[in-house]
């Protein structure tokens, strides 16, 4: 087993043992009459404490402790171990506007963190595997330019005998595909089934062509190909950064509500006057 294995497994035991640790808590509390809903809300306070840590961390302009990477891990399963005992805290069904929204609330930003955990691990992988990773910025320049070569290969096409076959088709479903953007949808799951059906009906044209065509065809479906390429590392990339603007926006309101739970808690208990 590797290093990074080990490490894997030690902090996934740990984080088992700590749930566990918890669990057997709250059972105590319990059957002695106490109150397991502060046992567990106190744990579950400590450690929403901790996952904030991570901000801190990537915030601060001098090296704090280990590297940002390692602070990640940590997160990692310190936010597992969050979800757990929030399990066993949350009592259900969940009554009150106030509690509902608290709840909804953890659980959008623990299932836009684990999706963030997928996808910085995937994110990555998928990129380097294309022939050639474009900056994020940089793809819509590249996309209008892309498109307008495909424009002028379009009407340099109708100069042939046959040209007005291949000049329809590109404006009838080509144009559209160079000037708009991809759908909500291929955002969070690109795929490629756009651009295998645009080249399958190029190459139904095919027959159609004399050379002269057969070439603007094989420049068009370049085209088709170098768009989707970049439609997909667009999409690879806006995924990301959608999903982490959604998990660090939520994670402030979730800490202001948090706050406020608390204090409540606090107030309703005869500790805040």
């Amino acid at each position: 087993m590797s290093s990074l294995g080990k490490r894997r497994l030690i902090a996934s035991v740990v984080t088992l043992a700590a749930a566990a640790v918890s669990g057997y808590g709250v059972w105590l509390a319990e059957i002695r009459l106490g109150d397991p809903a502060t046992v567990s809300g106190a744990t579950l306070l400590a450690a929403t404490i901790g996952l904030f840590g991570l901000s801190a961390r990537k915030r601060s302009k001098r090296q704090i402790g280990r590297p940002v990477a390692v602070w990640m891990q940590v997160h990692v399963y310190l936010g597992s171990f969050a979800c757990v005992v929030f399990l066993m805290h949350i009592g259900w069904p969940v009554y009150g506007v106030f509690e509902q929204c608290l709840a909804f609330v953890f659980v959008f930003v623990s299932a836009t963190g684990v999706a963030l955990g997928f996808l910085s691990r995937s994110t990555p992988k998928r990129l380097a595997a294309l022939t050639k990773d474009q900056v994020f910025e940089e793809i819509p320049a590249l996309q209008i330019a892309i498109a307008g070569n495909a424009h002028t290969v379009a009407l340099e096409s109708t100069q042939h005998g046959e040209g007005a076959t291949l000049a329809e088709f590109y404006q009838r479903r080509l144009l559209p595909y160079f000037r708009s953007r991809r759908s909500w949808a291929y955002c969070l799951v690109p795929n490629g089934i756009l651009r295998r059906q645009l080249l399958r009906e190029l190459n139904d044209l095919s027959r159609y062509l004399g050379v002269p065509g057969q070439v603007s065809l094989g420049q068009l479906a370049q085209a088709v190909r170098q768009k989707d390429d970049l439609d997909y590392q667009y999409a690879l990339q806006a995924r990301l950064q959608y999903f982490y603007a959604a998990h660090v926006s939520l994670t402030w309101s979730l800490a202001i509500l948090v706050a406020v739970h608390v204090a409540l808690v606090f107030r309703f208990q005869g500790t805040l006057q």
